[in-house]
């Protein structure tokens, strides 16, 4: 039986955030909150750039993450209480009293390796000698549950002491390495997600972040054979709501030109620091894992030499906010076209390509234009390579019919059977109407100085005779999970 400490009991008073207002402190909870290798969180925006669109996003990954423990606890205690969830458990989806505090520590902390801008610099991140400089932020797990600090020890002692629970098998589930529970913890219904996406057009105070989450956990019920949850058909509808917010948080605020253009002027400062010797890349690592998101840009000023002007001028330039504008936006799907457009992705991981082409769009310029550019002028922005919608997750996805109403007519199965989301027909939200969210959020783009936006319009043919001119990539390198998804099988 699991124990009342975790899911039904506060030791310590409350703790009061945005969105879910009060949440229930007890011992080890607080034990972790107060550690500075948690606290660190406070000083990394949950949303990197986008408070430069949206003045009110400066939440961080510290809110964020005990809102994601919280959004566990009531998924927890809706399948201990839930007679029909409880009966599901089986094999290994047993949710004992070890199970359910692994997966609320894991919960807590699945964002402590964040470092300042880590989704930007783990998506097309900047390299050294064919190596990305930057780990991602999964990989730095074990590295803040170790590190003992004065007066604190390390997060992993309290996880032991306190939670009773093995750091490592902590690290295994928030990683995937172990396998186990790794669909609880990252897929199309973990509660990472469910927080981010109400946590995010709240502070942004957009009107995109409607999901009914009481209800959405109310239908989960487990699915052993899958070792996942499933839903029952209560949560169909709250599920379309998710999966639509997260499309039009991905149009109009994760994915937003201006966000965008902060990133890839960031990657290319940082690029060229480390090309041309400005910066070592193991003082990067030290810099941007020790330090908040405004600290970090601070520190860059103070030590990136002036005379290196690519690197030192696009860092004063995002530090006064005066980026650089949209000159060329392209999508890599044509009129509906199951296929891509394949050079649009050959630069998503290739900096040198991209570096090159950059440069060359520069001399082209100078050509034609009389103008006299250094080749960071202009910088392609090419469209993600990765799978934002969680595609295969969701075909995955089954629903567990409790009404008699199934057992006949559509297929769709009867009471006690699982039936795929896909194949269930109360639903136009199925993986392939999703392949085409991914496919209309995605864009190529080209930024440029604020002054070479007509020039580069008027050399646009021959410009873009320059960007699709990318050297071909692997056979089978632009994939589903690669960004361009595969037609639904």
């Amino acid at each position: 039986m699991i124990s009342d400490n975790f899911l039904f009991r506060s030791e310590g008073g409350f703790i009061r955030i945005p969105v879910w207002g009060h949440i229930p402190l007890n011992r080890p909870l607080k034990k972790i909150l107060e550690h500075p290798a948690f606290l660190r969180l406070k000083g990394i925006r949950q949303l990197s750039f986008s408070q430069q669109v949206y003045p009110g996003a400066n939440h961080t990954r510290f809110e964020h993450s005990i809102g994601v423990y919280h959004l566990m606890k009531l998924i927890l205690q809706r399948v201990l209480t839930n007679p029909l969830a409880e009966s599901l458990q089986g094999g290994d989806l047993v949710f004992d009293d070890n199970n359910c505090r692994l997966l609320l520590a894991s919960a807590l902390l699945h964002d402590v390796g964040h470092y300042p801008h880590a989704h930007i610099l783990e998506d097309q991140a900047p390299v050294f000698r064919g190596e990305p400089v930057f780990a991602a932020h999964e990989s730095l797990i074990e590295r803040f549950l170790f590190e003992p600090f004065d007066g604190f020890g390390s997060l992993a002692a309290i996880l032991e002491g306190e939670w009773l629970v093995d750091p490592r098998e902590v690290a295994g589930i928030i990683t995937g390495r172990t396998g186990r529970f790794k669909k609880l913890i990252s897929g199309t219904l973990d509660p990472d997600k469910m927080d981010y996406l109400m946590r995010d057009a709240h502070h942004c105070n957009i009107p995109y972040g409607s999901i009914d989450i009481e209800r959405l956990v109310e239908s989960f019920v487990p699915d052993a054979e899958l070792q996942r949850f499933a839903i029952t058909e209560k949560g169909i509808a709250p599920l379309e709501s998710l999966l639509f917010t997260k499309y039009m948080m991905m149009r109009n605020v994760y994915w937003h030109h201006t966000s965008r253009t902060f990133s890839v002027m960031l990657r290319r400062m940082l690029q060229d620091a480390i090309d041309d010797g400005a910066m070592a890349p193991d003082a990067l690592r030290i810099l941007f894992y020790g330090n908040s998101d405004d600290r970090v840009l601070h520190e860059l000023g103070r030590r990136l030499p002036e005379t290196v002007p690519a690197s030192s001028g696009l860092l004063q330039r995002i530090i006064s906010r005066r980026i650089y504008k949209r000159a060329l936006t392209l999508t890599p799907y044509r009129n509906g076209a199951e296929e891509p457009l394949g050079w649009m992705f050959a630069y998503a991981n290739d900096h040198l390509l991209r570096k090159r082409k950059e440069r060359e769009i520069c001399s082209v310029l100078n050509r034609r234009c009389r103008t006299d550019l250094h080749g960071h002028e202009v910088l392609i922005d090419p469209p993600s390579l990765k799978d934002v919608f969680d595609y295969d997750d969701l075909r995955e996805l089954r629903v567990r019919p409790v009404r008699g109403e199934y057992a006949e007519g559509s297929g769709a199965g009867g009471p006690g059977d699982y039936i795929r989301f896909d194949d269930f027909g109360e639903s136009v939200f199925r993986s392939g109407f999703i392949l085409s969210f991914e496919r209309y959020t995605k864009k190529f783009r080209l930024v440029c100085r604020e002054d070479l936006c007509d020039a580069i319009r008027d050399c646009g043919e021959e410009i873009m005779a320059v960007l699709q001119d990318a050297e071909a990539r692997p056979a089978g390198s632009v994939d589903r999970k690669g960004g361009a998804p595969s037609p639904p099988v």
